[in-house]
C-alpha cells in the first residue's frame, strides 16, 4: 500500500519523538525550544518587516550571496578536490568550552588565506557562544581581503538551528550566503518553504541529514546540496561512518549521482580532525567536508588546514612527511604524566595534550586501577569512544613507521598510557588489562625479552620504552662510550616498541619525576643522526617547553612533576600552557 502523502503522519514522522505523548525531550530538541523562544524576542525587537529592510541594505552595499554550489564546483577542481568548510565555534554542547576567547573575524580571515571555501559560523548563543554580529564580521572582513587581493571569496554559512522565515532574513542581514537547514527538527513542509525561502533571497541552503529517512525527506524537499552529520544530535552520538552509508544510499538505492560533474553536492559535516578523514571523504566522493573543533584547538589555523587537506590550497609541494621524522611544526606528541583525578585528564585533553599517563608503579604520583579506569573513561568520553585504539600488527614495520602511527592514533583521539617500572609480566598484563589503557610505558631496566613477552600477551596494546640518561650535572667524561653505548640499547628496543622515550634519572632513582633535565643534545642527535624519533621527559615545565620543542623539534614531550601543585595534582593553569606552549612553539616560528 503507498504511504498517504497528508497529514501530519506524513509531514512530521521522521521527527524523534513524533507521536509519543510523554516522549522526553532530546537534547537537540532542548536547544530548539530555546532558539523559538530566542526567535519570538528578537521579532519583538526587530519586526519581520524591519528585517527585511535590514536585508535589501545589505545586499545594496556588500553585493548579492555567493552562490554555494559555484564555490563547491570550484573546489572539487581545486589541488583539494573538495571545499573545506572552516567553522568557527566557541563552545559546544558535547565539549564544553573549546576557544572562548578568538575572535571570530580574525579566526575566518586565516581560514580565507589558506583556502577555506566557505566559512561556518555558529550563531547560536547559549550552547555555542556565537552571535549574528559573529556572522556579519566574517562576511565584511574576508569580503574586504578578497576585494584587496583580487580573489574571489568563500561562501559564508549560517549555521543554527533555523525553525522560522525570520531566521533566514537575519541571515541575509548579516551577510551569510547559506543556512544550514536541518531535517531532523523540521517538518515536510516547513524544510519544503525554508528551502524556497532561501532560494528566493538568493541562498542555497546547506540541508543536514543524519539518517536514511531523514534523507528521503531532504531528497522530496528538493535538496541539491546535501551535509551528512556524523554526529546525532539527539544523543551526541558520533559515527564517522554515517557519510559513507548516506552516499551509499544516494548511489545504489536512488540512483542520484553526486560529486564533481553532478547536480547533487555531498558534505560530510562532523567528526573529522585527521587527514585520514578527509582522504575518505574525497573518494565518495564528497564534495566538501566541515572541519571545527580541529581548527578552533590548533595554535595557528594555518599548519592545521594544509596538514588536514594534504598540502597547500594552491597545489605547491609541501614539507609534511607521513613518516615520524622530521617533526612538523605543531607535530609534536603531547603527554602529561602522572595523572590521577579525572579533571586533570580532561583539562589536559581539553588543552591538546594527545596522551595522558597513570603510574602503576610505586609512586608518589601512584593510581590504583579503579583510578586508572576512572582516568581512561574521561579521556575516552573527550575523544568520543567507548573502545580501545588498538597497535596495528607490527610484522614488516620500521620503527618510524610505527611511531608515526601512534602519533597518528593519539591526534585522532587522546590515549592512555600505562606505565610501569620492573614490575612482574603478570602484574603489568592484570593492571593494563584490568584499567583497559592504550598503551604500556615500561620505566625500568626491562629488557628486550621482557617486552616481546608482553606484546605476546598484550599484542593490542601500544608499547613505549623508557631509556634513562643522567642529569646535565653528572654528564660522564666519555662521550663516546656513552652514546654508542645508548645507540645500541635504543636500536634493541626499537626493534620490538612503537615508540621511545628518553627521561633524566638520578642516582638510586629510575622512577622519573625528578624535576631534573639530561642534556637534550642527545636528543637532537638521536633523531638528527640516527633518525630514531623520542620522547623527551626530564624537568619539563610550562616555562621551558618552547624552548626544547624550538630546539630540538622532539617527536614528543611528557610532563608529570613540571605542572603539579603536589604530586598528582596537576595545576590547571601550568598543564594548559605546557600543552599549548608545546604545540605553539615552532608554529609561531614558522608562521
Amino acid at each position: 500500500m503507498a504511504e498517504s502523502q497528508t497529514g501530519d503522519a506524513y509531514d512530521c514522522g521522521h521527527l524523534q519523538g513524533f507521536g509519543v505523548p510523554d516522549a522526553k525531550p532530546t537534547r537537540l530538541q532542548l536547544i530548539v525550544q530555546q532558539r523559538e523562544l530566542d526567535v519570538k524576542e528578537a521579532k519583538l525587537s526587530v519586526s519581520q518587516a524591519d528585517l527585511e529592510k535590514k536585508a535589501a541594505a545589505f545586499l545594496a552595499e556588500h553585493g548579492k550571496p555567493r552562490n554555494l554550489i559555484e564555490a563547491l564546483e570550484a573546489s572539487e577542481k581545486s589541488p583539494w578536490k573538495l571545499a573545506l568548510a572552516a567553522e568557527f565555534k566557541r563552545a559546544s554542547p558535547s565539549k564544553g568550552d573549546i576557544n572562548i576567547d578568538l575572535d571570530a573575524a580574525k579566526q575566518a580571515l586565516e581560514y580565507t588565506k589558506e583556502g577555506a571555501a566557505i566559512l561556518s559560523v555558529l550563531t547560536e548563543p547559549k550552547w555555542f557562544k556565537g552571535s549574528l554580529e559573529d556572522l556579519k564580521a566574517v562576511r565584511l572582513t574576508t569580503q574586504a581581503w578578497a576585494k584587496e587581493k583580487g580573489v574571489g571569496r568563500p561562501a559564508c554559512l549560517r549555521k543554527d538551528f533555523v525553525i522560522d522565515s525570520y531566521q533566514v532574513l537575519e541571515a541575509v542581514a548579516s551577510g551569510a550566503d547559506t543556512v544550514l537547514l536541518m531535517v531532523s527538527i523540521l517538518s515536510r513542509s516547513k524544510l519544503k518553504s525554508l528551502i524556497e525561502l532561501s532560494r528566493s533571497h538568493g541562498l542555497e541552503p546547506l540541508v543536514e541529514v543524519v539518517t536514511i529517512e531523514e534523507l528521503k525527506v531532504a531528497l522530496s524537499a528538493g535538496a541539491k546540496v546535501l551535509g551528512v552529520n556524523n554526529r546525532n544530535l539527539h544523543t551526541f552520538e558520533l559515527d564517522k561512518q554515517r557519510t559513507a552509508q548516506i552516499a551509499h544510499e544516494l548511489r545504489e538505492t536512488f540512483k542520484l549521482p553526486f560529486g564533481p560533474g553532478a547536480e547533487m553536492k555531498l558534505l560530510a559535516l562532523s567528526g573529522l580532525s585527521v587527514p585520514e578523514d578527509v582522504e575518505e571523504c574525497r573518494a565518495l566522493p564528497c564534495s566538501g567536508v566541515l572541519v571545527g573543533e580541529t581548527l578552533m584547538r590548533a595554535p595557528e589555523p594555518g599548519p592545521a588546514i594544509v596538514e588536514l587537506m594534504g598540502g597547500p590550497a594552491s597545489g605547491a609541494a609541501g614539507a609534511s612527511s607521513t613518516g615520524a621524522l622530521p617533526v612538523a611544526p605543531g607535530a609534536v606528541v603531547v603527554k602529561v604524566c602522572g595523572v590521577v583525578r579525572p579533571e586533570d585528564a580532561n583539562c589536559a585533553v581539553s588543552a591538546g595534550a594527545n596522551m595522558i599517563g597513570v603510574i602503576f608503579a610505586k609512586s608518589k604520583r601512584g593510581a590504583t586501577v579503579d583510578q586508572a579506569k576512572a582516568v581512561v573513561d574521561e579521556v575516552r568520553k573527550f575523544g568520543e569512544r567507548t573502545q580501545l585504539i588498538g597497535a596495528p600488527a607490527r610484522d614488516g614495520t620500521d620503527f618510524g613507521a610505527r611511531s608515526a602511527l601512534l602519533r597518528s592514533a593519539c591526534k585522532r583521539t587522546p590515549l592512555v598510557v600505562g606505565v610501569f617500572l620492573d614490575q612482574p609480566l603478570e602484574e603489568v598484563v592484570e593492571k593494563a588489562s584490568g584499567s583497559c589503557v592504550d598503551a604500556v610505558q615500561l620505566h625500568g631496566g626491562e629488557d628486550v625479552a621482557f617486552v616481546r613477552s608482553l606484546r605476546e600477551k598484550l599484542p593490542d596494546l601500544w608499547m613505549i620504552k623508557v631509556v634513562h640518561l643522567p642529569p646535565r650535572s653528572d654528564a660522564p667524561d666519555d662521550d663516546a662510550v656513552v652514546e654508542r653505548t645508548l645507540k645500541e640499547r635504543l636500536l634493541q628496543y626499537a626493534e620490538v616498541c612503537d615508540a621511545l622515550l628518553l627521561d633524566t634519572a638520578v642516582k638510586g632513582s629510575h622512577s622519573g619525576g625528578t624535576g631534573a633535565a639530561f642534556d637534550w643534545k642527545v636528543a637532537s642527535r638521536v633523531q638528527d643522526e640516527w633518525q630514531l624519533p623520542v620522547i623527551v621527559a626530564g624537568g619539563l615545565t610550562d616555562e621551558n617547553i618552547g624552548e626544547l620543542v624550538t630546539s630540538v623539534k622532539p617527536f614528543g614531550v611528557d610532563v608529570a612533576s613540571g605542572v603539579e601543585d603536589s604530586p598528582g595534582i596537576k595545576n590547571v593553569g601550568k598543564t594548559t600552557a605546557y600543552v599549548k606552549g608545546a604545540k605553539r612553539a615552532r608554529v609561531a616560528v614558522a608562521a
